[in-house]
């Protein structure tokens, strides 16, 4: 089935994101030593602040869409920020979402999409609403108390309504809805532009809601999902701590430790052994199996990852901190059907978890809130039409299940869309072994192929 656009429909780029005032170097490398001293200055729609952000008492500008009565807008609608889902709403209109990460999925429509960092929607926006000017807003959510709350800004744009009335002499003449006349190159003014009524910034369910209901629009005919499954992770994201110094040290709040980010709780490290694993695994030097470790099928050890008793320094969480760094790595044969459930947890902090394959998309069976249960939750799997994504986000508290095929041979790296995450080790790396054939083997890296030495780089070169 392919989804028809009508030829008056034109296409937007809506990019939200994050304006700092910080040197965004320094700041990844003060993660990696748990420091987490700088935020945002300001949240964008593409790459300006809004009105509600101001520089000596004069509002700074703010994105404006122009559309024209009845006319039908595709918005290609792009997450770039560095640590926030937003929520985005228009007032007065709905969205219909027809696309996420590039792959159609089923129409539905909405008041609010949610996004989360790495991710893109594509949805039609229909300019049905009485001319005037209407506030679009993104709004960054974060986790609740008792999560550590951070600045979170919220940003808006405007829906802008053009509309033309001939005078009988050539002129424009706008009718703002309390009918002044103003000639302003045929948009309409009217009174205050309308707000729309926001999700509250703790409100984490409506993201799970409309991430739920997404679901591919490729549904006839045949399945998208490979039946049998050749591999099965289950990969708890978690915080932990090292030591500083030696194996033994404080844990929870104290100076002798370092938090980190990890899966199935071990932390990823970029290698200095070698220039970098695709070339490693190309050659076959060998080096790959002895300066890197495989990522675990499974946690080491099973607890009520959810218990919001993990999320502040205590005595509870202190026992399940330790944890250790390394070059993790996971092998899969090519065509292997691999399914793995991410299952976020409240390890201090209760964060959602964007999580984004490089070089494969993924089939969405299932989500969940609390823990990940075998026996029942496979049972609401999704078999007929999951969405494709590239970019799945493992909800607060609660988890997700994919599945993809390893058919795309190399060296790709599998990660945590959020920056601090990322930073901090939630990563590994997927090697995907050659087909049988030149087709599905991979090719030889370019004579110009780059490097990146490990003084200058934030993620060097896998």
């Amino acid at each position: 089935m392919v989804l028809q656009v009508s030829s008056r429909c034109e296409m937007i780029l809506m990019i939200t994101g994050d304006w700092w005032e910080k040197d965004l170097a320094e700041m990844a490398r003060n993660m990696t030593k748990s420091i987490f001293l700088s935020y945002a200055s300001a949240s964008t729609i593409n790459g300006l602040v809004g009105d509600l952000f101001n520089c000596s008492g004069v509002p700074k500008e703010g994105y404006v869409l122009d559309v024209e009565p009845g006319k039908t807008y595709l918005l290609r609608i792009i997450n770039a920020g560095l640590f926030s889902e937003f929520y985005l709403k228009i007032a007065g209109h709905k969205f219909t979402v027809v696309a996420a990460d590039a792959n159609y999925v089923s129409p539905f429509t909405t008041d609010v999409i949610a996004i989360a960092a790495g991710e893109t929607v594509d949805a039609l926006l229909l300019a049905d609403a009485p001319p005037g000017r209407y506030y679009m807003v993104a709004l960054p959510n974060q986790a609740p108390l008792p999560d550590t709350q951070t600045p979170e800004y919220t940003t808006r744009g405007m829906v802008r309504y053009k509309v033309s009335h001939s005078a009988g002499n050539g002129t424009t003449i706008l009718r703002s809805s309390r009918g002044a006349e103003e000639e302003q190159g045929g948009y309409s003014s009217g009174d205050a532009p309308m707000v729309p009524k926001m999700p509250d910034i703790h409100d984490t369910i409506t993201s799970f809601y409309f991430h739920s209901n997404l679901t591919s629009l490729r549904h006839h005919g045949h399945s998208l999902v490979q039946q049998r499954v050749d591999e099965r992770l289950y990969v708890v994201l978690s915080l932990g701590t090292i030591c500083k110094k030696g194996q033994f040290c404080k844990r929870g709040d104290s100076d002798e430790n370092l938090l980190v980010a990890t899966m199935n709780n071990a932390s990823f490290q970029h290698p200095t052994a070698i220039p970098t694993l695709l070339e490693a695994h190309y050659y076959h030097t060998g080096l790959i199996n002895g300066t890197t470790q495989e990522l675990p099928k499974r946690p080491p050890l099973l607890f009520n990852f959810t218990d919001e008793a993990l999320i502040p320094f205590g005595p509870k969480e202190m026992r399940l901190e330790p944890t250790y760094k390394a070059t993790l790595v996971r092998r899969f044969r090519h065509g292997a059907v691999v399914e793995i459930v991410f299952q976020s947890t409240a390890m201090l902090q209760g964060d959602s978890n964007p999580m984004h394959l490089h070089g494969h998309n993924m089939l969405v069976l299932a989500e969940g809130l609390g823990n990940y249960d075998p026996v029942k939750d496979v049972a609401r799997y999704n078999l007929v039409n999951p969405p494709v994504k590239n970019t799945v986000l493992a909800p607060n508290r609660g988890w997700i299940a994919v599945r993809f095929v390893a058919n795309n041979p190399g060296v790709w790296f599998m990660h945590c869309h959020y920056e601090f995450h990322l930073s901090m080790g939630m990563a590994a790396v997927f090697i995907v072994e050659d087909g049988p054939t030149v087709d599905t083997s991979l090719l030889p890296p370019p004579v110009n192929f780059p490097t990146c030495s490990h003084d200058n780089s934030l993620i060097q070169t896998i």
